[in-house]
C-alpha cells in the first residue's frame, strides 16, 4: 500500500533494453538519467516507515528485484544476487494499493497504483473475485480450543513503528474531518458506519465507555482467528494480525459488541447494503492468514456472495491476488546489460539500535536527524550505531 498524500517519492526509470528500475535516491535517479536512462516520473509514494521492501540485484543481467518477502530475498542472496537493502518501506494503513506484476519475457516485475494497467499487463485481476477466493479456504469444522486474549500480545500496539497506536492510526483512516489532539491521538472526527449505515460524530472520550461512541473491529474476531488456525501460529504472528489495518474498521460501538466473535453464518451487518463488503473482507482475511471456514460459515458467505457475484476482496498489504510467476532465481545472461545503478547512499527513517544490512550502510534517525553506520555489535550482530 501506498499514502494517499505525502511519503516518498519512489521514481522509475527505464533502460535502452527496456528494464525498469525505481529508486528513492535522488542522487541514483540523477546518474541514471546521465547514463542513459529515460525517467518515467514517480511511480508512487513509499511510506516513511513500516515493513521492508528489500532490492536485490541479479549480477548477470543487472536487473533488481525488489520484494516483501525477507524469506524470498534472503534465498535470491544465497542463488547468485546480490542484496542492496531496504529500498523503501511500505505501510498497511496506508490507503493506495500497490500492485506487483511480472512480465515473462524481460522477467522483471513492475510495481503499480493503475489497477487498469496492472490487469491490462499482468492478464489477471487486481483484486479476485471473492467468490472464488471463498472456494479457494480450508473448510473444517473442527475449532480449536483454548482461546485466551493475552495470547495475541499488547492490545493496540505500534507495530508499525510509527509512534502512534494502532487505534488512533484506524481513527485517522476511517473517519472524515478529523482533527488530532497531537502528532498521533485522534481526538474528533466523523465515521460513517458500515455496519449500521448511520453517521457518528466522535469525540474522543465523549461518552460514559470513553470510546467516542466507535470501537474498532477485528473482522475476522481474534477468538474467531484462534480457533480457525491461529492457534499454531507464533506470539509474534498473532501480535502482528491483532494490529494489521487489513483486519480492522472503526465501527459502531454497540453493534461491535453485539457482533462478538461470531462468524458469518450468525452475524451480518445490518446495513444490509454493507453484507458483500463485509464477507469479501472476512474472506480476504481468512485467505491472506490461511484461516479455515466451517461448513456453516462457507454457506453463509456463499448466500451472500450468490446476491453479488462480481463481490471482489478488498486490496491490501498481502492480500489475495490472481498469482503471477516468480522470479527466476538463478543469473541469466542478459542480451543487452544496462548501466549498473548505484546503491541508495542513504537510508532515512531508521531506528538507532535497530537490526540492519548490509555493514557499512548510512541511515539517518527518524526522530533525531543524526547520521548512523550499520556495524556489528559485540555479539557480531549488525546494528545502527553512531
Amino acid at each position: 500500500m501506498a499514502p494517499a498524500e505525502g511519503g516518498v517519492a519512489v521514481y522509475r526509470l527505464r533502460s535502452a533494453a527496456g528494464l525498469h528500475h525505481y529508486t528513492t535516491d535522488e542522487n541514483e535517479r540523477a546518474y541514471l538519467t546521465a547514463h542513459g536512462w529515460t525517467d518515467e516520473g514517480v511511480a508512487f509514494h513509499a511510506d516513511e516507515s513500516g515493513a521492508n521492501v528489500y532490492r536485490v540485484n541479479n549480477p548477470v543481467t543487472r536487473q533488481h528485484h525488489y520484494t516483501l518477502d525477507a524469506n524470498e530475498k534472503d534465498y535470491l542472496s544465497t542463488h547468485g544476487w546480490d542484496y542492496e537493502g531496504v529500498a523503501w518501506h511500505v505501510n498497511a494503513s496506508a490507503s493506495v494499493p500497490v500492485y506487483r506484476a511480472y512480465n515473462p519475457s524481460t522477467r522483471e516485475h513492475l510495481w503499480l497504483t493503475d489497477a487498469h494497467e496492472y490487469e491490462v499487463i499482468g492478464g489477471a485481476a487486481a483484486s479476485p473475485k471473492a467468490i472464488d477466493v471463498l472456494d479457494g479456504l480450508t473448510i473444517n469444522d473442527t475449532l480449536a480450543s483454548g482461546y485466551d486474549r493475552d495470547l495475541f500480545g499488547e492490545a493496540w500496539a505500534d507495530v508499525d513503528g510509527n509512534d502512534c497506536d494502532t487505534r488512533d492510526d484506524i481513527l485517522a483512516r476511517d473517519l472524515t474531518d478529523v482533527v488530532r489532539k497531537d502528532a498521533c491521538k485522534v481526538a474528533s472526527g466523523t465515521l460513517h458506519d458500515p455496519y449500521t449505515g448511520t453517521t457518528i460524530a466522535f469525540t474522543r472520550g465523549g461518552d460514559s465507555d470513553h470510546d467516542g461512541g466507535i470501537q474498532i473491529d477485528h473482522v475476522v474476531a481474534l477468538s474467531n482467528a484462534w480457533k480457525s488456525g491461529a492457534n499454531t501460529w507464533t506470539d509474534a504472528q498473532r501480535l502482528s494480525y491483532a494490529n494489521d489495518p487489513y483486519v480492522l474498521l472503526a465501527v459502531d460501538d454497540q453493534t461491535n459488541e453485539d457482533k462478538r466473535d461470531y462468524a458469518a453464518d450468525k452475524w451480518l451487518p445490518a446495513n444490509t447494503s454493507y453484507q458483500c463488503s463485509y464477507v469479501a473482507r472476512q474472506i480476504g482475511i481468512k485467505s491472506k492468514y490461511k484461516l479455515n471456514v466451517t461448513n456453516a460459515e462457507y454457506r453463509a458467505m456463499r448466500n451472500v456472495l450468490d446476491t453479488c457475484p462480481a463481490q471482489t476482496v478488498p486490496a491490501g498489504v498481502g492480500a489475495p491476488v490472481s498469482p503471477a510467476p516468480k522470479p527466476t532465481p538463478a543469473p541469466s545472461p542478459s542480451p543487452s546489460p544496462a548501466p549498473q545503478p548505484q546503491q541508495p547512499a542513504v537510508q532515512h527513517g531508521i531506528t538507532p539500535g535497530a537490526f540492519c544490512s548490509p555493514a557499512g550502510a548510512k541511515g539517518i534517525g527518524k526522530k533525531n536527524g543524526v547520521t548512523y553506520t550499520c556495524k556489528a555489535d559485540n555479539a557480531g550482530r549488525l546494528r545502527w550505531r553512531r
